[in-house]
Formats: structure tokens, sequence, C-alpha cells
């Protein structure tokens, strides 16, 4: 049996589930018509999390409360270690999008896009099969 992740969890409902994939479509929605590779990036970061909290909403019942993002990859590996992966690659490059004066490159921005589009589809799929 897989150890229960580390971290704070809030349970949620397919509700929880819906709302926060209609947030995660909403933020992909942004990264896609920005224009600045910061913005473009940490839109899809907020994608990606949204859609990995709805994942986790439907299979677990519960989705990460934790200011820690490794707690969400943990947890979202109990789902699918996939998944946790793009997740991963995605909030790797947060603290240079969001934060630092030093301007991620298009590239990268590019592929917070393709891992945030990789989480959502996985999300849809899951949530409107609820």
């Amino acid at each position: 049996m897989t150890p229960r992740p580390a971290g704070r969890r809030s349970p949620c409902t397919v509700a929880d589930a819906r709302a926060r994939l209609h947030d995660a479509e909403a933020f992909l929605d942004a990264a896609e018509t920005a224009k600045d590779p910061d913005v473009i990036a940490t839109n899809a970061i907020h994608s990606a999390m949204a859609a990995a909290d709805a994942v986790c909403c439907v299979a677990l019942r519960e989705r990460s409360a934790d200011a820690s993002h490794p707690s969400a990859i943990q947890l979202l590996s109990r789902v699918d270690k996939g998944l946790s992966t793009a997740l991963k690659r995605a909030l790797d490059r947060k603290n240079q999008a969001a934060y630092e004066s030093r301007d991620i490159s298009a590239s990268d921005a590019n592929m917070c896009v393709r891992q945030a589009a990789l989480l959502l589809d996985a999300a849809r799929e899951r949530v409107l099969a609820t």
C-alpha cells in the first residue's frame, strides 16, 4: 500500500472537481492568449495545479491544501505517476516565472503550457466520466 503523503489535504467532492476543472480551463485559456512568457507560464502552472486538484478530487476525494508543492505532487502520484511528473515539470518553473526578475524563456513557458494541457485533458476525462 502506498503511504499517505505528507502535507495538509482538504476533502473535496465531484462538484469541487468540476469547479477546479473550470478554473484549470480558464487559466489555460489565459495562458494561451497571453504574450509575455512569464504570464504564459504562470497561468499554465495555475492551470496545472487546478487540473491536478480536479483529478485528486475525483480519485481520492481530497486535494492538496498545502503550500508545499511537493505535497501536491506526491498526492497526485497516488493517482497517476505520469501526471505527477507533468505537474512537477510545470511547478519547477513557478518561482522563476512568478517571482524572479529574470524572465522565463519562451520555450520553458511553452513547456508549462504542454504540461498543463496534459493535466487538463486527464482532468476532463476523469471529471466528465463521473
